[in-house]
């Protein structure tokens, strides 16, 4: 039975109660045909239950036999009212109110609440953000779970919609996915939504459908739940995040964050400690689970990328565009993007030993296109033929990161959020950017000090010196790192899903 269903029959036996109030107030002045009304009233509120109870539960015959037994009480009451021997309207009472007190009691005790929970993702590439607690969800017999993709929508430079794009087929083969078409939240008034899409109509990229938006799910649900897909690193207190002022973190009744250092920073931005869950990112548990196995290689990955080291280079969203922009800021000015990933390519492709990954974000072609950059996105086509070309190297364009998370052995980056998860992974990172101030980084909810970085202008490059630190499985800073990775993620145990869940069910019901 749906709770809010349990809810109504509770607060219906509430009002029977308050009927034999008023019941006995007419039979001790004698006003028949009014204590007529009210125990025909009485026996419909019963009937009524009965039949909601016999439709959800079949099962419980005993509060069904119970809610007949009282709809006697009230027939009898009926027929003796012209009696003078019938019983006093004390007594009547009484009997009613006892009757219907032990069938609150066998509702509340014995009726079991079957909650139901749509997840709501739009990216395969974020659904981890979101999978441990659906599982979580999924294997509980008190609940209803469905997965629900979202379509969304790509933006050109104008923020006009160009084209729709759903992934539903994007997810893996185990997660049921129920149809948007299918899906109507004012109808089935879910006791709990989880997103992970925070912006709404203020995503400059990509953008779900306006009834998706968080502030029109929130409508129809008791709890809405948003659990970021990106984890927080560095933090600068003196610029803020705007992680914490996304509109799912307005209108969401729960935010999940990573840890009590985030919550604190959550709670620096205004937003109430009680809306803040601090028991880990659900993503730690997808990246724990593949440190257990070996992800299978995808088609044409393993005659590449077997019996080598793999380097994975993740380039993010904003790095070209950032960087076209810096030229254009600065004119003269090389652009940095297109120089740094000139020098990795031309330093791992086709190496002995060496086997290559390249991940650009998903929607990096598309930006690129929606703002005209053309010689840039020939420039990222470029790389892409080169890599297909070469016979060490991989375009990653599965919908899954973890996959090349588990398959590298190294990971090349510009500060992202990717960073701080592939740290738990325990292997060497090399962030082709400079080093952050030391202190800024210790008072990071991650600190990213024992990572390898680019070099100081003049100073000797330090990429190929990675390479071949890489090459023979040597990782110095290994021990200080994984302390550091201990102590901003309290939970290591693959069992955040698990408890987020469980969390979650306590407050509903609550």
């Amino acid at each position: 039975m749906r709770k809010a269903v349990k809810e109504q029959i509770i607060q219906l036996l509430a009002t029977l109660q308050e009927a034999h109030v008023e019941l006995r107030k007419q039979l001790r002045r004698k006003e028949y045909d009014n204590v007529r009304a009210i125990l025909s009233d009485c026996q419909e509120g019963a009937v009524l239950i009965g039949n909601t109870i016999e439709q959800a539960n079949p099962e419980q015959t005993d509060i069904i036999a119970r809610l007949e037994a009282y709809c006697e009480s009230l027939f009898i009451v009926h027929e003796e009212l012209d009696k003078e021997d019938r019983p006093d309207d004390a007594e009547i009472k009484q009997k009613l109110d006892e009757q219907i007190k032990k069938i609150s009691e066998d509702v509340k005790r014995n009726i079991r609440v079957i909650l139901k929970v749509v997840f709501m993702p739009y990216k395969a590439s974020m659904w981890t953000s979101l999978e441990s607690v659906w599982r979580a969800a999924n294997e509980d017999e008190e609940c209803e779970a469905k997965v629900v993709v979202m379509p969304y929508y790509t933006l050109d430079s104008r923020y006009r919609k160009t084209r729709v794009v759903y992934e539903a087929s994007l997810f893996p083969e185990y997660v049921p996915i129920t149809h948007y078409s299918q899906f109507d939240p004012a109808a089935e008034l879910p006791d709990m939504i989880l997103i992970h899409n925070p912006y709404d109509d203020t995503n400059n990229v990509t953008r779900v459908p306006e009834q998706y938006y968080s502030y029109h799910l929130k409508k129809y649900t008791d709890m809405l739940v948003y659990s970021p897909y990106g984890m927080m690193g560095y933090y600068n207190p003196n610029v803020g995040s705007n992680m914490c002022c996304a509109n799912a973190v307005e209108y969401a009744d729960k935010v999940l964050v990573q840890s009590e250092k985030v919550k604190r920073i959550y709670m620096d931005h205004g937003v109430a400690a009680d809306k803040l869950l601090a028991l880990g990112s659900p993503k730690v548990d997808a990246i724990v689970e593949n440190l257990h196995k070996q992800p299978a290689y995808p088609e044409g990955w393993e005659e590449k990328l077997q019996g080598r080291k793999v380097f994975l280079l993740n380039t993010h969203l904003s790095y070209f565009i950032e960087s076209y922009n810096f030229t254009l800021k600065y004119p003269g000015k090389r652009d940095y993007a297109k120089r740094h990933h000139t020098a990795i390519f031309d330093q791992l492709l086709n190496r002995e030993g060496c086997a290559f990954i390249w991940r650009p974000h998903p929607l990096m072609k598309t930006t690129l296109e929606s703002r005209e950059m053309y010689e840039t996105l020939n420039f990222v086509l470029e790389l892409e033929r080169r890599i297909q070309e070469s016979d060490n190297g991989v375009l990653d364009t599965t919908g899954d990161y973890n996959i090349a998370f588990g398959l590298s052995d190294a990971l090349i980056t510009t500060y992202s959020s990717m960073i701080p998860e592939y740290m738990i992974s325990g292997k060497p990172i090399y962030i082709y950017q400079r080093r952050y101030n030391a202190e800024n980084s210790r008072n990071a909810p991650v600190d990213y000090t024992n990572n390898y970085y680019k070099a100081k202008w003049g100073a000797e490059p330090q990429f190929p010196k990675f390479i071949d630190m890489v090459l023979k499985g040597e990782d110095p800073l290994y021990q200080e790192r994984m302390a550091d990775v201990h102590r901003a993620f309290s939970n290591l145990d693959g069992t955040i899903g698990r408890n987020v869940y469980r969390k979650l069910k306590e407050e509903i019901r609550r």
